[in-house]
């Protein structure tokens, strides 16, 4: 039987999570909203690769949200191979964020960032809170464990015991007119008696205690400039059983107790960026001791030393747009490493808006590392201060160059033509004391060039390309080209969408024919009712090399969306379920995605994730896709499949960066949807005023226009009805044509992404305003078609609104027919 305490701290927390949250929000959003949604999919397969005939699984994701502001993530999936079911709601991983107008705390198992160098993302169970009593001043702080005690066990090697961890902090911050100043503390330290048994000396269990503090501040220069500065120390006792002294002291050291394994470490940051003509300039510095470490933070880079340079500047009436980044990285500070490694970078990137039809795009990087490996026999041996000089240096040089170009051949109702040419170009070159090492030397040149033809009125495009990749290695030389042809097709009012492709390359090394890939691919998608969705997809693959093979797939899937589906909810009787012991992995898995590097055991690396998911930047990502995210990185995190743990990885990564993706082509898709508007505009503004005078002379021509108001009251209803819908037409067709004419210049000054990219006040209140709902329509894969059409919508009646504050209707002009 479940006992009474767990009912009334079930109680408490539920009524807390439910009635302690934004109390503005209640009443305006219903209490419960279940959204998401179930998928199957059945693969059939024939061919000659290690996979079975038929495959199918089913997923879904469920998000219930209360009262509009707090999320339950749930997702499920099973195959005929596995099944896996998450819930990251339990009653041991509750975590709620009651917030009343400038308080908000965090209860429960949450987590919290001051800076990178003190409280960075670290989860702990506890509470927190941030108050901004007003606009200038801003405070954060949290008391809670950060680490739950584990004992060892001998019957379990995988075991990692821990001793209980308790810390807290607090941070500050006030913003003056010109400067603004905050200061941070930080402090944990480890229980040692929150462990009843004894741990073995062979596993370097050390009870530790850390105090760190840092001083940050913000100045304006000349109301355009601005500078940043971090400065943290970190005080850390690794053993606080250990005897003897500390070697030097600090500000930190009476606030932790001091012994000879207390260390001090220290970090500095400091940034300048500054307008200049149409761009900015800005020069970064980071330095952070070896060894640096706060215990406020799941793993640091430290021992390094950071210079960085960039500018960007618009030139030629902002068509063209020039981005420059240089850096300097180098690590062992003091001296003690057996290898020593700076990197040199640099890049440029360009983008020429030549006119509304030719853009082109180019860029060149340049990455350098020196490795200087310092070996100890090479000192011992030599002979003289010459030898062996260079002879264990490396050299890496990576050199990166690309041009795109796009043209627009037409552009009209009935037909469009597009012509796209992407060329790269990438060498790597490997050097040992001077000399580039055997095969040290790689090229690789690709390039594409593809054709495109549109038919707006028919839903069809058809495409035609080519590739083209040509690298050496060494005196090796690889040659892989060919074309693809594709086309999709839109039926039935877009509800059904068929796509067709044929493509075909072949491989040589060293002039030789290695092989050929043929694939034909066949897909249909079909929408009943936007919420079930049906698709079809049919590969068939032909290999020719040493052996010929041939494989056939065929995919059909189903989904279905949960949209405002409010359920009603019956609390279960709560089971006893047996404490079961999770095996623990130390399998090793590595991936790249992007620029960073995961290395580690599946928990290392959950830790990582975790850790990056909770990073302020990502703070900005819209609160129902934190939940999705959280929802993704359980599913990872429960993956025991080594291969399927990557797969998975990739995914919530992909969906973690995906609002990043989106501002980033944000005001590329504003750019394109206002060159469409204008050229409906233009078109339309004729229209406008025909529509106008038409209905002015409609009045004019009425038998009770040139009646007093007296005289209008003693016809008859039905005429007096027909005479104001006649003049509430031509005040509507007046506002139209005036709200258009107002609107029109503003939309036609956007004629380059760069006037996009610095709006005015107009243009950034109103991206700022749909940039959430135009995210979650990308999100859900809404038709480009559809994305395009809200967006010119909201436009549109948002300028229409504006121009009330801004035009008279008794002034205004007409353009095209003139004024009886």
């Amino acid at each position: 039987m479940v006992s009474r305490t767990f009912w009334i701290t079930f109680f408490l927390c539920f009524s807390t999570a439910l009635f302690s949250q934004d109390l503005s929000q209640i009443g305006k959003a219903k209490l419960f909203k279940l959204t998401g949604g179930v998928a199957g999919n059945a693969i059939f397969y024939e061919g000659q690769s290690n996979r079975e005939p038929f495959t199918y699984f089913l997923t879904g994701n469920v998000n219930l949200n209360i009262s509009g502001i707090y999320n339950i993530p749930f997702s499920f999936s099973y195959s005929n191979q596995k099944f896996q079911n998450t819930n990251p709601f339990s009653f041991n991983r509750l975590s709620i964020h009651p917030s009343y107008k400038w308080v908000t705390t965090h209860i429960g198992d949450v987590s919290m960032t001051f800076s990178p160098y003190t409280l960075s993302g670290h989860q702990f169970t506890g509470v927190g809170v941030d108050l901004t009593p007003g606009s200038r001043f801003k405070m954060s702080a949290m008391y809670g464990r950060l680490l739950k005690e584990s004992e060892f066990n001998p019957d379990d090697p995988q075991s990692e015991p821990a001793y209980k961890r308790i810390g807290y902090g607090i941070k500050a911050n006030y913003e003056f007119e010109k400067f603004s100043i905050g200061a941070i503390f930080f402090k944990a330290s480890d229980d040692k008696s929150s462990l009843d048994n004894a741990v073995p000396v062979e596993l370097e269990l050390q009870p530790k205690e850390n105090a760190v503090i840092s001083l940050e501040t913000k100045v304006k220069l000349f109301d355009k400039g601005e500078i940043n500065v971090e400065v943290a120390s970190s005080t850390i006792t690794e053993d606080t059983d250990a005897e003897g002294e500390a070697d030097s002291a600090s500000i930190l050291s009476a606030l932790i107790k001091n012994n000879a394994t207390t260390q001090q470490y220290k970090a500095f940051n400091a940034s300048f960026s500054y307008p200049v003509g149409q761009g900015i300039v800005g020069v970064g510095y980071e330095y952070i001791d070896p060894d640096y470490k706060t215990l406020g933070a799941y793993f640091f880079n430290n021992d390094l030393e950071n210079i960085t340079l960039n500018a960007t500047q618009n030139i030629f009436e902002n068509k063209l747009n020039i981005a420059f980044n240089a850096g300097l990285q180098r690590d062992d500070l003091d001296n003690t490493k057996s290898t020593q490694l700076q990197r040199v970078v640099s890049a440029i990137n360009l983008t020429y808006n030549a006119s509304e039809k030719l853009s082109l795009s180019g860029g060149y990087s340049n990455f350098q590392s020196f490795t200087n490996i310092k070996n100890q026999f090479d000192f011992i041996n030599e002979v003289s201060q010459i030898d062996n000089l260079d002879t264990l240096d490396f050299q890496q040089i990576s050199r990166n160059a690309n041009l795109n170009a796009n043209y627009i051949l037409k552009d009209t109702e009935t037909k469009k033509r597009n012509l796209s040419v992407a060329l790269s170009f990438q060498n790597a070159v490997n050097k040992q004391g001077g000399q580039t090492v055997e095969n040290g030397d790689s090229n690789f040149y690709n390039g594409s060039a593809s054709y495109t033809m549109g038919y707006p009125i028919l839903n069809l495009n058809v495409s035609t390309a080519i590739n083209i990749s040509y690298s050496t290695i060494g005196t090796d030389t690889g040659l892989t080209y060919g074309p693809i042809l594709s086309a999709n097709k839109q039926f039935l009012d877009k509800k059904i969408r068929t796509t067709g492709s044929i493509s075909y390359n072949q491989t040589n090394n060293n002039g030789t024919k290695q092989g050929d890939v043929t694939n034909i691919r066949l897909g249909s998608t079909y929408t009943y009712l936007k919420k079930h969705n049906f698709n079809l997809n049919v590969l068939s693959q032909f290999r020719n090399s040493t052996t010929s093979s041939n494989d056939f797939t065929i995919t059909f899937g189903y989904n279905y969306i949960l949209d405002k589906f409010n359920p009603r909810f019956k609390l279960p009787k709560r089971e006893k379920k047996h404490k079961t012991r999770e095996s623990k992995s130390d399998e090793i898995i590595q991936f790249r995605y992007r620029d960073s590097l995961y290395r580690g055991t599946r928990g290392e690396i959950n830790i990582q994730l975790a850790n990056l998911q909770n990073h302020s930047h990502f703070d900005h990502i819209p609160e129902y896709k934190k939940g999705e995210l959280s929802m993704l990185r359980q599913i990872v995190a429960d993956e025991k499949n080594k291969n399927e743990y990557k797969d998975k990885a990739f995914i919530f990564l992909k969906e973690l960066y995906s609002y990043e993706d989106f501002l980033k082509n944000y005001n590329q898709l504003i750019f394109e949807t206002l060159i469409e508007l204008r050229k409906d505009m233009r078109r339309l503004d004729y229209a406008f005023e025909k529509a106008f005078v038409k209905a002015k002379i409609a009045v004019d021509n009425h038998s009770l226009h040139k009646k007093t108001k007296e005289e209008r009251k003693k016809t008859s209803e039905a005429l007096q009805k027909r005479y104001k819908e006649l003049e509430q037409n031509s005040d509507t067709a007046l506002a139209r044509l005036i709200g258009h004419r107002w609107t029109l210049p503003i939309i036609e000054k956007y004629n380059s992404i760069t006037k996009v990219e610095n709006p005015d006040k107009f243009l950034a209140e109103l991206m700022e305003q749909e940039k959430e709902n135009i995210f979650r329509m990308k999100d859900k894969d809404e038709e480009d078609q559809k994305i395009e059409l809200y967006i010119i919508t909201q436009i549109i009646d948002f300028y229409l609104k504006k121009s009330l504050n801004y035009t008279d209707p008794d002034k205004f002009n007409l353009k095209y027919i003139e004024k009886n």
